[in-house]
């Protein structure tokens, strides 16, 4: 009792709550019937977790269910002597309680803080011997060592639980218990302490052993009988089948139980045994009848069966006395069936057998049709009685619309027990029309001529036929006609089933499908994926899922598809059949991967135009100074300087290359003719070539000119020329050629080159007859540094600039290669009547502008003043040198903002402003329009590194000078602009 008296705040009042319900629910597991007792222990459980919850929520200083309760730190009235009750219900109980720490101690369990007598009369141990240690002493040799596993498991993740464990007494003497594990939290709601309630279930399982061991020697009886018995519940599932019925039905005892006849049989026999059932639960009287089993076997043994209601007397569980179920025993009666005639000679045991039949049977005269006998069922299905129906022939149960076809002897009536069923329409008394199946067959009965009809009712059958053909032929139209591929493969992973889409996409037929596995058809890199998959799905884990795979056609091409697969199962979850949609997705991957390309190369251009400009101005300076630079002819550093000016050549020549592909040339529209464009690449390139190659041109008399910029024309021409060159070291055929074609408005815009303009263009043709490439080397053909070239004989620029030009261009490039066969590469260029520059205001100033001769430009009467606006400071320092020598007065500035304040200042003094385009702080262009506000005849000249395009908006300027220039440019360029009269903007 000291824990009992400690100042703890444990929850007694959830605690007794637990206690209660916990052994109410072991009493209704021990007293009631397995119906009635898992139903009445889970509404004590749940009555004793609503309680609990209340008593938690009800707390003082805590907010309750229904509004805030009302905060203080005395107790409410009464709830000394309550809880004074509640521990005495605990120490009182006859269920043995402990409660233990929250805390384990590793392998040694949780420590016992109180036990109750109860405890210590169950166990044998003696309060002291228990408290402090842990509930492992009542652990012995058969305590299953699961359940212990489950129970600590629980208890880690503070989760209530109830198992049966066998403990040992203090004695060694083993005994069973009801044990129920219930965390106790605290007011945050951590588990502050374990509640453990235990009832002595030993009695129980001494019972519930007895039981078994009368159900096993109940089970042996049956088993023994030389004749199908079973029992069914309510709903006509099988509580028990024994050995015998199930080796007739080839199923085993335990597999039938829960499912019914039809499951374990066929629809047809289910759906007669079935209405037998129903007719017995609705009687509460047994039928007999003949019947054969579908036996699995081939046995078709006649058995009289005979059902029964399973009756139930009142007391035995909650209800009243009743039929819970159907008992059925068959007999085997072949050997009354070879007694037939001795049977048919008696008539008492003829009318026994006649009214056991479940199916309307009607018995009539062979020649007359007059009805002379029916049975009970005939007289409840047809609703006349049996003096109405002595008075009536056959003819009048049939219905007006049923075929005019007779009961004597038509080749619908069978003459055999077994014979096939004829198909009528027969009316009740109420008039309503059913189908029925009729099997009749002749009798000789005291010698007269009759025959035994046996009516089945098919009426019900024949409708869920017809929904089903019509369900069926639904279902068959809309995976035959759905564009998607549909399959079904079974459990081994053959196809079985598959749409005619399905079979297109893979390029086969529905036949050839059906002799293949999902692997025979799958890419082999995409295989591994699927399985891991399947594996999930057979081990039930899964259901369905999402893959994308690629499909192999019979000619190796592959087919990228997103398959979404469903798993179908039996009533025991096992895995039957798999069910795959495919949605070809080729195109849409081909997109996507097109896409990337062109964003890849996209990115590759914007750098590699970031690095050209700035290769411009320091190649600026470099050239420049190298200009300035003079030497005597005898100084031994003249070679040294005439390399280096090389080397800053050819790094510009590789900067408008970068410049190209970045599409940021610096281009002038005209008309170009096809044939001279051509003839000055030859003109060129003639001098390099091997003899052993031969050359030709041939341009089409009808070819228009194209609108081009004529240098990078004849610059693209000459890179693929000299490719072409590259690809015959043997010698070989290079074919120049040009012709007009003309793109339509509906015609389908090449992947990678944006939309198209319809109307005539002009195709220049570049043709060898050398190595030719590869796919891979034609996926990456425009990738910049790409090249199949040895080191130092290519820089990987020659075809990305020239895809680059025909972008600017407007056109489109198509390439046709193959290794050993050549490549014919084609520019796509249109004409001038379908591409104009468009001019954007009144009164353009062409950029760049021409610069005439300067021996003919007048020089000013005084020093010009030149503000020149760079933010590279060597250009800075090269134009004040190059403009200071001439005589000219110049002003710097490193920038857009630093420029407008010095015009602003000096404004009429300075006769031209030289503005880079591309500056920190403020552009070219913004500084332009401020200097224009200033001074509206102000003198501005434009200089970059990048195409004309970019000042496209830019109205006024007096011209534009392209980086890297030299020093008699900058002169040239300087006093073309100030011959120039300035015009007010």
């Amino acid at each position: 009792m000291a824990y009992l008296s400690s100042k703890a705040r444990f929850p007694w009042i959830a605690a007794a709550v637990v206690v209660a319900a916990a052994g109410g629910a072991t009493f209704c597991a021990a007293n009631l019937p397995p119906l009635y007792a898992g139903p009445a222990a889970g509404m004590l459980v749940l009555a004793s977790a609503a309680v609990t919850w209340l008593s938690r929520s009800v707390r003082p200083g805590r907010r309750g269910p229904v509004g805030p309760a009302p905060v203080s730190d005395s107790p409410p009235p009464g709830s000394a002597a309550r809880m004074r009750r509640l521990e005495s219900a605990v120490v009182h109980s006859h269920d043995a309680v402990a409660i233990l720490n929250a805390a384990s101690k590793g392998d040694h369990g949780r420590a016992v803080l109180y036990v109750n007598d109860a405890f210590c009369r169950l166990t044998g141990y003696a309060r002291e011997e228990i408290l402090g240690r842990s509930l492992h002493a009542l652990r012995g040799p058969d305590s299953d060592p699961d359940t212990l596993a489950r129970l600590r498991a629980a208890m880690d993740a503070g989760t209530p639980l109830r198992v049966e464990l066998r403990n040992y007494r203090r004695d060694g003497t083993p005994f069973w218990v009801d044990l129920s594990a219930v965390p106790v939290p605290d007011e945050l709601g951590r588990v502050e302490h374990w509640l453990l309630i235990q009832r002595d279930i030993d009695r129980r399982k001494s019972a519930e052993r007895r039981a078994r061991q009368t159900g096993q020697l109940l089970r042996a009886i049956i088993d023994a009988f030389p004749g199908p018995i079973s029992a069914k519940d309510r709903d006509f599932r099988y509580l028990v089948m024994n050995q015998f019925q199930a080796d007739l039905l080839g199923i085993t005892p335990e597999a039938a139980v829960g499912r019914t006849t039809a499951d374990v049989t066929n629809p047809e026999h289910g759906a007669r045994t079935g209405e037998r059932d129903r007719e017995v639960m609705a009687s509460c009287e047994p039928v007999q009848y003949e019947s054969t089993y579908p036996a699995r076997t081939g046995d078709g043994r006649p058995w009289l069966t005979t059902k029964a209601p399973l009756w139930m007397p009142d007391g035995i569980d909650s209800e009243p006395a009743g039929a819970r179920g159907v008992v059925t025993v068959s007999l085997d009666i072949s050997a009354l069936k070879a007694a037939e005639g001795a049977l048919r000679r008696s008539e008492e045991r003829y009318r026994q057998l006649f009214r056991a039949i479940p199916h309307p049977v009607f018995v009539y005269d062979v020649h007359s049709l007059r009805i002379l006998s029916v049975n009970e069922a005939a007289v409840r299905k047809y609703g006349w009685t049996r003096e109405q129906f002595r008075a009536m022939s056959m003819t009048d149960v049939r219905a007006p619309d049923d075929a005019p076809r007779g009961f004597h002897g038509s080749a619908n009536d069978s003459g055999l027990p077994d014979g096939p069923p004829a198909g009528r329409r027969h009316v009740t008394r109420d008039g309503a029309v059913m189908d029925v199946d009729v099997s009749s067959f002749t009798l000789n009965l005291e010698g007269r001529a009759v025959k035994l009809a046996l009516i089945n009712d098919v009426t019900d059958r024949l409708k869920a036929e017809d929904e089903l053909r019509r369900s069926e032929g639904l279902f068959r139209g809309i995976f035959e006609s759905t564009g998607a591929g549909v399959s079904l493969t079974d459990a081994s992973g053959l196809f079985v089933s598959c749409n005619p889409a399905f079979a297109a996409m893979i390029g086969r037929s529905v036949e050839e499908v059906l002799r293949l596995t999902p692997a025979a058809i799958t890419h082999p890199d995409d295989m591994p994926g699927q399985l891991a998959l399947m594996d999930e799905v057979r081990a039930g884990r899964r259901d369905r899922f999402t893959y994308p795979k690629r499909y192999l056609r019979p000619d190796g091409e592959p087919v990228w598809v997103e398959l979404s697969f469903s798993a179908i199962r039996n009533a025991e979850g096992r895995y039957e059949h798999g069910l795959g949609v495919s949605v070809n997705v080729t195109e849409r991957r081909q997109l996507e991967d097109q896409l990337r390309q062109v964003q890849k190369m996209e990115a590759v251009g914007q750098m590699a135009g970031g690095i050209a400009h700035d290769f411009n101005n320091i190649l600026t300076a470099v050239i420049g100074n190298l200009s300035l630079v003079r030497l005597p002819d005898y100084d031994p550093n003249r070679p040294l300087l005439a390399a280096v000016e090389q080397a800053a050549n050819r790094a510009a020549d590789l900067t408008r290359k970068l410049l190209g592909y970045a599409r940021r040339n610096q281009l002038v529209f005209a008309p170009v003719e096809p044939r001279d464009a051509l003839g000055e690449v030859v003109a060129l390139l003639r001098p390099t070539l091997d003899p052993r190659l031969k050359l030709t041109v041939k341009v089409d008399p009808t070819c228009p000119p194209v609108h081009a910029d004529a240098a990078l024309l004849a610059q693209a021409l000459m890179n693929l020329c000299l490719n072409a060159r590259d690809a015959m070291p043997d010698g070989g055929e290079l074919a120049l050629s040009a012709e007009p074609v003309v793109r339509g408005p509906d015609d389908p815009c090449p992947p990678g080159w944006g939309d198209l303009a319809p109307g005539s263009y002009v195709r220049l043709t570049v043709a060898d007859t050398g190595t030719g490439m590869t796919d891979e080397v034609l996926a990456r053909i425009y990738e910049p540094f790409f090249t199949t070239k040895g080191i130092g004989k290519g820089t990987g620029l020659g075809l990305p600039m020239v895809q680059g030009i025909v972008k600017q261009h407007h056109g489109w490039i198509a390439i046709h290669s193959r290794p050993g066969a050549g490549t014919r590469i084609e520019l796509n260029l249109p004409t001038a009547e379908v591409l104009n520059t468009p001019a954007v205001s009144g009164n353009p100033t062409p950029l760049p502008m021409s610069l005439p001769t300067p021996t003919n430009i007048p020089r000013p009467p005084k020093p010009p003043t030149v503000l020149l606006v760079d933010d590279e400071p060597m250009i800075r320092d090269l134009g004040r040198a190059v403009l200071s020598r001439a005589g000219f007065r110049v002003l710097t500035a490193e920038d857009g903002a630093d420029a407008v304040e010095v015009f602003a200042r000096q404004y009429t003094e300075i006769d031209l402003v030289i503005l880079d385009v591309t500056m920190p702080r403020m552009s070219g262009r913004d500084a332009f329009r401020h200097m224009i506000e200033l001074n509206p005849s102000a003198r501005i000249m434009f200089s970059t590194g990048y195409t004309a395009e970019d000042l496209v908006e830019v109205d006024g300027a007096a011209g534009l000078l392209s980086k890297p220039y030299r020093p008699q440019e900058l002169l040239a360029a300087v006093r073309t602009a100030l011959a120039v009269t300035p015009q007010p903007i």
